[in-house]
């Protein structure tokens, strides 16, 4: 638990991944060096933007040969990141309120004008990267990812435990493990 480790001294904080410095995320696992983030969708590149932030060297993995499909299929018709409204956070009950908030419509916007993409709101409010598409955006997550010393592993596809308790992985070239500190 966080408040007993940051009792105990274990506690890193490093600023929130969407580029905002008001907000600062907390660690409470200083002894974790590494993490394994499985599948390369939105959401685990997130995960691996925060953990490398964070200082922790990070292998992310993804059965698939190239990362954020789903995401570069979104694009197609605009890629909406969000919806700039002041009463963004109305719209969410109140146990996702505060998860929510620490990555609400103004920091989805720091994040991606961040990365180097100009965005623009349309008449419904709804934003949208000025180039329409998600690959520009894509290829500059990636790039930060890169910079930040993310390592990438595709073509695997994850199978489960070891005996030891490292992932197990298919890979074109056979059975892989991978034993980091978390997964």
């Amino acid at each position: 638990d966080l408040e007993r480790a940051e009792s105990r001294g274990h506690r890193d904080t490093v600023p929130a991944a969407c580029g905002r410095n008001q907000g600062r995320l907390s660690f409470g696992w200083r002894y974790m060096k590494t993490a394994l983030v499985i599948g390369a969708g939105p959401a685990g590149l997130m995960a691996a933007e925060v953990l490398s932030a964070a200082g922790i060297a990070v292998t992310l993995a993804d059965q698939m040969p190239s990362v954020g499909r789903k995401f570069l299929m979104a694009g197609k018709s605009g890629l909406n990141l969000t919806k700039a409204e002041d009463n963004f956070l109305a719209t969410y009950d109140a146990p996702m309120t505060r998860i929510v908030a620490g990555f609400d419509a103004n920091a989805i916007m720091d994040w991606a004008n961040g990365l180097g993409q100009p965005l623009f709101t349309g008449s419904t409010g709804r934003v949208f990267p000025k180039a329409m598409k998600a690959s520009p955006l894509l290829r500059s997550w990636m790039a930060r990812l890169g910079e930040q010393g993310v390592t990438l592993q595709t073509r695997g596809r994850w199978t489960g435990w070891g005996e030891q308790g490292a992932a197990l992985f298919q890979t074109p070239d056979g059975p892989q493990e991978m034993a980091l500190d978390v997964v």
